[in-house]
């Protein structure tokens, strides 16, 4: 499965992830590489968690990705 990741720089230099249809997953790195790597681990998690409970699994594709430019 495949999911939207918001990935920023914070102001210490390490970085920060968080996935808008698993509001519960978040993952920090050093570095962006480190960073991308903990989400994918953390998204995994979340979704085995969720399936484990029966709960809905969030389907990507039923979304739509815009980028708004102000």
């Amino acid at each position: 499965m495949n999911y939207t990741v918001i990935i920023r720089e914070a102001p210490d230099g390490c970085w920060t992830t968080g996935c808008p249809l698993v509001p519960e997953a978040h993952a920090q790195g050093k570095n962006y590489d480190e960073c991308l790597k903990n989400i994918r681990e953390e998204l995994g998690l979340c979704i085995e968690y969720r399936a484990e409970r029966g709960e809905e699994i969030p389907d990507e594709s039923k979304s739509r990705q815009v980028l708004a430019s102000l």
